[in-house]
């Protein structure tokens, strides 16, 4: 049995690209490795407009080409977490915990299941009744998905990406693509749920917090 998890370091990255933030976790992931020590880690930022394509992404899902996207000023890249298409970009919270799930006594599921549970516990803070939904991985309301999730778990049980959470995003970068392989929900944002526009640091933060309390349980 595990003992007490450490508690995660957590480290706000600001606004970066896909490509400087996927390099920063695969250089800890790599240093862990070779140290056994650095983890856990929680990373925190905003990505530049990107459209992730996950293992399960179905070509049908990208409704422009690469040449209209890069004329939108939106990167494409194909990636090694689970899922299918979605859309980062500023105004969205995304958070990369890098964490041995042995240690924290987790299976793949249960860590995804606790990613959900920290965006469901943040839009209880903010008034708002979310939820899982079957089948459908994620944060969802009765307006639709606030956010998403989507990990990779290497070898030794070490996760990379993680989730993203909908503050004030874009909806018409979602309008580029079926998110997620998704057409029945629409995607929602947490500035459209409530009376006063959120601030996304505040948000951020609630929601980090979130992911170490449960993580440090």
């Amino acid at each position: 049995m595990p003992g007490t998890p450490d508690k995660p370091e957590w480290k706000k990255l600001g606004r970066i690209s896909f490509d400087d933030a996927l390099a920063i976790q695969e250089e800890l992931i790599e240093a862990y490795r070779r140290t056994g020590d650095g983890l856990p880690v929680i990373f925190s930022l905003e990505h530049d407009p990107v459209i992730t394509c996950g293992r399960s992404t179905q070509d049908s899902n990208l409704l422009l080409t690469g040449d209209e996207y890069e004329k939108e000023g939106i990167a494409v890249r194909r990636i090694d977490r689970g899922g299918d298409v979605t859309y980062h970009g500023p105004g969205q919270v995304v958070v990369y915990p890098i964490i041995a799930l042995r240690s924290h006594g987790l299976r793949a599921g249960e860590y995804v299941h606790l990613l959900e549970e920290a965006m469901i516990l943040t839009c209880a803070d903010y008034g708002i009744d979310a939820f899982r939904r079957a089948g459908f991985p994620g944060c969802w309301t009765e307006h639709g998905k606030i956010g998403a999730v989507g990990t990779a778990i290497k070898a030794g049980g070490i996760t990379k990406h993680g989730l993203s959470f909908n503050v004030s995003t874009s909806l018409d970068h979602f309008k580029l693509i079926v998110p997620c392989g998704i057409t029945d929900f629409p995607v929602v944002r947490l500035v459209d749920l409530v009376e006063n526009e959120p601030d996304f640091e505040i948000a951020e933060n609630i929601l980090v917090q979130h992911v170490i309390d449960l993580l440090s349980d």
